[in-house]
């Protein structure tokens, strides 16, 4: 199975940013140093970016500060130590919190996500 930092990437990308459909090329750029005309992020199918939304709210349910440290840190790209900063916490802290909250959607999806060879 894929890392859950991957998957939480890709579920940023499916959600926040917009698709232009050049997302999974069928051929490579060609020459190494070319500029590429493709989006080389990783992306979520529907189905699989449901899995990681109903985790996520899940999360919420259960503890707001770790669904709110998360949803920071991925969505909004905002990292721990600035996290930690607006809070009045140290940098560890909030990283401790948010291994917990990956931890907590790792648990969540680990049976329902498709398996990767």
């Amino acid at each position: 199975m894929r890392e859950t930092k991957d998957i939480l990437t890709a579920w940023k990308n499916t959600r926040i940013l917009k698709r232009i459909g050049t997302e999974y090329p069928l051929k490579s750029a060609g020459i190494e140093g070319a500029v590429r005309d493709f989006d080389y992020r990783q992306y979520l199918t529907e189905e699989e970016a449901q899995i990681v939304d109903n985790a996520v709210l899940t999360l919420k349910a259960d503890n707001v500060e770790h669904w709110a440290v998360l949803t920071s840190f991925y969505l909004r790209e905002i990292s721990c130590s600035k996290q930690a900063r607006i809070l009045g916490k140290q940098t560890t802290e909030i990283t401790k919190i948010l291994l917990a909250a990956e931890c907590f959607i790792r648990g969540h999806i680990i049976e329902l996500f498709p398996k990767v060879a």
